[in-house]
């Protein structure tokens, strides 16, 4: 069944849009989506999901944002429910930060710096409101709610993320803990090699760090397993070690799935 669902982004602005707040609230939906569609993407294809922008409608800014496989471009037809499951997380954002309401959002260090940046033009507008929705892009009609954002609470959201980025980086000495990434093994060492084990999570860099594993338990379920690990994405928690301030490796702190990539 085709699904032609789409992500609805109202901006009614009391004063110019700044195009830097633009930017970052737009970006911050790129990047969330992505990160969610990691997280509970149902194929490898939902997996490496992203959004485009599909239709800026004329006399106002409202956005439709599509879902699109990363690799195919091509829209998602069989009963991808993504984009309706990506809105409810980010009303759960908002009802825990603005309502006070349900459990606290999982949500990593570069997610919490989405949070806060997409709010921007709401935020930065005293009259401005940004309402978040889903619709069919066809016939026009509301398939959710969602939720709509006001200034005062962009700031409040804004305010709230900056604290928990600045109490989740106060709990490792580390650095910074990301939280389910999706990681993939580029290199694993041979027994009496020289150069070490390798992995990618794309969601971080694009770099092959080292890895280092907090358990032997750990290396021995990614590595050790009977299968190829080359051949698998792991759903992990991880420090990034730093060197002089660039990210030098890995630390894998808990594993909590294992993925086929082909």
């Amino acid at each position: 069944m085709n699904n032609n669902n789409v992500l609805r982004i109202h901006i009614k602005n009391s004063q110019p849009v700044d195009v830097s707040d633009f930017t970052k609230t737009m970006s911050a939906f790129g990047t969330l989506f992505s990160n969610f569609a990691q997280k509970n993407g149902k194929s490898k294809e939902e997996a490496n999901a992203k959004l485009y922008v599909s239709k800026i409608i004329e006399g106002s800014i409202d956005i439709h944002l599509v879902e699109l496989a990363s690799l195919a471009v091509i829209p998602f037809v069989e009963n991808s429910n993504l984009i309706l499951d990506f809105a409810k997380h980010i009303k759960s954002i908002y009802d825990y930060f603005v309502l006070s309401k349900g459990d606290e959002p999982e949500l990593n260090v570069p997610e919490l710096k989405g949070v806060h940046d997409m709010v921007s033009i709401p935020a930065n507008d005293r009259n401005g409101l940004m309402t978040v929705q889903v619709i069919n892009d066809n016939a026009g009609n509301v398939i959710f709610e969602g939720c709509t954002f006001n200034h005062i609470e962009g700031n409040g959201i804004q305010n709230q993320s900056d604290n928990a980025l600045k109490e989740r980086k106060a709990l490792s000495n580390e650095g910074d803990i990301y939280r389910k990434q999706l990681m993939t093994i580029y290199q694993v060492r041979k027994d009496g090699a020289d150069r070490g084990n390798k992995g990618v999570i794309d969601a971080i860099s694009d770099r092959k760090l080292g890895l280092v594993f907090d358990s032997d338990t750990l290396e021995d379920d990614i590595l050790r397993s009977a299968q190829n690990p080359m051949l698998k994405g792991y759903i992990v928690d991880v420090i990034v070690q730093t060197v002089q301030g660039k990210p030098a490796a890995y630390k894998i702190m808990a594993l909590h799935d294992v993925i086929d990539l082909d």
